[in-house]
C-alpha cells in the first residue's frame, strides 16, 4: 500500500521534519516522544492510516520501539488500533471535539492562571518569541510552520506554570487535537487579527493579571475553533 502524502518526500522516500531519527538508547520512549510530537502539530492528519516499518524507517530504528510506542499511543487515546495491528490517526466527530475544547478550556485557563504568578522573564520572552514565529508563519502561507509555532506557545505557557502534572494532562489533550488542526487549512487565513489572543495573554502575564490571561485563552481556544466547528458540521451534515 502507498503511504500517505505526509509519509514521504519528494523522492519517494520516507521522511519529515517533526521525525528526525531517534538515537540508540531509550529508543522506545524517543520514539513515543517523536510520534506524540507529529501528532501535537499536526504533522499526522486524521483517517492516516501509520505504517510500522515505514515509522520505524524514518526515525532510524526497528520495528519494534515504534510498535510499543504506537501501542502506547492507542492507549491514550491519540489513535486507533483495528484488527490487532493496524494504526490509524482518529477522525474527529463534532461532540468528541467539544470534549476536547471544554477540557482545554478548564485545564489550559488553569495553567494561565498559575503561570501569571510563576512567569520569569525569560520565558515571558521566549513566549513572545514564539508568537512571532507564528505570525510570521501566517503571513507567509506556511500552515504546517504556524501549526508548530501555536502548539509551541500554548504547551510554553503551560509549561511555565512549574506544574508538570498539569503539562502531562495539556499535552495529552494537544496529541488527540492537533491532527484535527488540519481540518482549518482551507480557511486559514494569512494575516493576524489584531489583538490576537495571545498578544492578550502576552500582557496578561506581564501585569500579573491573572482573570485577563484566563480570560485571553479562553478566547484563544474558543475563536479558534469556530472555523474547525463549521467544518465538523458540514462533513457531519
Amino acid at each position: 500500500m502507498p503511504l500517505p502524502p505526509s509519509m514521504t518526500n519528494a523522492n519517494g522516500k520516507t521522511g519529515g521534519p517533526a521525525l528526525e531519527q531517534v538515537v540508540r538508547a531509550n529508543l522506545g520512549a524517543q520514539a513515543h516522544g517523536k510520534l506524540r510530537k507529529a501528532l501535537s502539530t499536526g504533522e499526522l492528519r486524521p483517517g492516516e492510516r501509520l505504517n510500522g516499518r515505514a515509522l520505524a524507517a524514518r526515525l532510524g530504528t526497528s520495528l519494534t520501539p515504534v510498535r510499543e510506542a504506537l501501542l502506547q499511543l492507542v492507549a491514550e487515546g491519540a489513535l486507533e488500533m483495528q484488527a490487532g495491528k493496524s494504526f490509524t490517526v482518529p477522525v474527529l466527530t463534532r461532540a468528541a471535539y467539544l470534549e476536547l475544547r471544554d477540557l482545554r478550556l478548564a485545564l489550559e485557563g488553569m495553567g494561565a492562571e498559575r503561570t501569571t504568578a510563576a512567569i520569569t522573564a525569560p520565558a515571558l520572552t521566549r513566549l513572545a518569541a514564539t508568537h512571532r514565529r507564528l505570525c510570521a508563519a501566517k503571513e507567509r502561507g506556511d500552515f504546517a510552520a504556524a501549526l508548530r509555532w501555536n502548539e509551541e506557545f500554548h504547551l510554553g505557557l503551560a509549561a511555565a506554570a512549574g506544574m508538570p502534572r498539569l503539562l502531562r494532562l495539556i499535552e495529552g489533550l494537544w496529541i488527540q487535537s492537533g491532527p484535527f488542526l488540519n481540518y482549518l487549512r482551507a480557511d486559514w487565513p494569512n494575516t493576524v487579527a489584531e489583538p490576537h489572543p495571545h498578544i492578550l495573554i502576552l500582557a496578561a502575564l506581564e501585569a500579573r493579571d491573572a482573570a485577563a490571561a484566563v480570560a485571553a485563552i479562553r478566547r484563544d481556544i474558543l475563536e479558534g475553533g469556530e472555523g474547525l466547528l463549521r467544518r465538523l458540521g458540514r462533513l457531519e451534515g
